[in-house]
């Protein structure tokens, strides 16, 4: 078999590139330009001694700088903290009692008042009938007083604070009905498919459809906060005064409410879920008909699912006016068990930064960063030109020019005669 002749080479083996834009040569052909035939001019970076000071004397003045901002947002941020897990099992009925101090954290400037102590609060339980559609029902409510020892300016954030839930397992994750959500009026067949089960149908054995389906609507956090309420107000006697939050309005991200819509279910068609018969005790009437989930953001905030088992939720917040220092009272209904699974529930009051609520780790980590890369540009510079540093692009160094071990044996044995 004769060899085969290389495309585009004359007889005797040789390129031709004079004629390869010419009708003659083979149409496939790539064109003869610095591209299609790789000869394009490229910049290598060579890593001299001086690059390698100067990078890393820019890394670690850029995280060191921008953690040290980070930090001192962080530490801007004033913000009170207060587990009210057991409320209704530890605080007194009759009258307000210290709450203990390790359920409180909290953080202010020096210069707060030091009349009001943030680590000092009280607490009372007490019963009251709550209005739920057209009916009453008794419910333990939390009282809690707590001192804000400065005024917080705006915007001022009401988060509450779960412990130890996992909205992060995998079958929690799924569970929920995409078309459901966004008001579709959908039957047993999609409901069947979705991974609703084991809440997809009412647990009576009605065959009614729970809607929302899934156990991450099953499982919102229900308990319900009232605005706090100034109980000294600053030059009068007896006077309280109410600081408005915006009634869980305005608390999503933008774009969350397009994933939601007002049911089109009939309401014979369809039954809340087992965790919200206190609220819907007869089911969905014409007086107490389903939440619409396009309006409704705190269940919204609640589907935007934690990665950790600690999280916060925003529940409410003020934009626009000061919360001046003082005592506050907020009335908490207490429906969210966090003992059956040995959590805990706190609420927090907290200012806001540029980068958000506080939180100092991510300073921590640049300046770690930035610390790591200032300690290798002192090495590098102690090594490079201080402790006596080889000449760079020695050739005495390339591993064809070391001796080979036979030849090194031999030097050594002479040096030893």
């Amino acid at each position: 078999m004769a060899p085969r002749r290389r495309r585009g080479a004359n007889g005797d083996g040789s390129n031709n590139d004079e004629h390869s834009d010419t009708d003659n040569a083979p149409k496939n052909r790539p064109p003869n330009t610095a591209f299609r035939q790789q000869r394009m001019k490229a910049w290598q970076c060579v890593l001299t001694p001086k690059l390698i000071v100067t990078i890393f004397s820019i890394l670690a003045a850029i995280y060191l700088g921008f953690g040290a901002y980070l930090t001192y947002l962080a530490h801007t941020i004033r913000d009170l903290r207060l587990d009210y897990t057991d409320c209704v099992r530890d605080a007194p009925n009759d009258k307000f009692g210290p709450v203990p101090s390790e359920n409180i954290q909290a953080h202010f400037s020096n210069s707060a008042n030091s009349t009001l102590n943030p680590l000092s609060a009280m607490w009372q339980v007490t019963q009251r009938e709550i209005q739920y559609g057209n009916y009453t029902a008794n419910r333990s409510v939390c009282l809690v007083q707590v001192n804000i020892p400065e005024d917080l300016e705006p915007t001022v954030s009401f988060y509450y604070y779960l412990e130890n839930f996992y909205q992060n397992h995998r079958r929690y994750v799924q569970s929920f009905n995409a078309k459901q959500l966004l008001g579709d009026a959908v039957d047993g067949s999609v409901i069947n498919g979705s991974n609703c089960d084991p809440l997809a149908y009412d647990p009576a054995g009605s065959g009614k459809v729970i809607y929302p389906c899934g156990t991450v609507a099953n499982s919102m956090f229900n308990d319900t906060f009232s605005n706090p309420v100034l109980l000294n107000v600053p030059g009068s006697s007896n006077e309280t005064r109410t600081y408005e939050m915006a009634n869980n309005t305005g608390i999503t991200w933008p774009g969350i409410k397009d994933l939601y819509g007002k049911t089109k279910y009939s309401l014979d068609k369809i039954v809340p879920p087992p965790n919200w018969r206190e609220r819907f005790r007869y089911g969905y009437t014409d007086q107490n008909p389903p939440p619409d989930l396009a309006e409704w953001e705190a269940f919204q905030n609640w589907m935007m699912l934690a990665a950790a088992p600690n999280f916060y939720k925003l529940y409410q917040k003020n934009d626009s006016g000061t919360m001046l220092a003082g005592t506050y009272q907020i009335d908490i209904v207490s429906n969210f068990d966090t003992t059956v699974y040995n959590g805990r529930k706190a609420f927090v009051i907290t200012t806001v930064s540029p980068m958000g609520a506080r939180n100092i780790w991510p300073g921590i980590i640049f300046l770690i960063v930035g610390g790591i890369c200032l300690i290798l540009d002192i090495y590098f510079v102690l090594s490079f030109f201080l402790w006596k540093p080889r000449k760079l692009g020695d050739p005495s160094y390339l591993s064809w020019n070391q001796p080979t071990p036979a030849a090194a044996a031999q030097t050594h044995a002479a040096g030893l005669s």
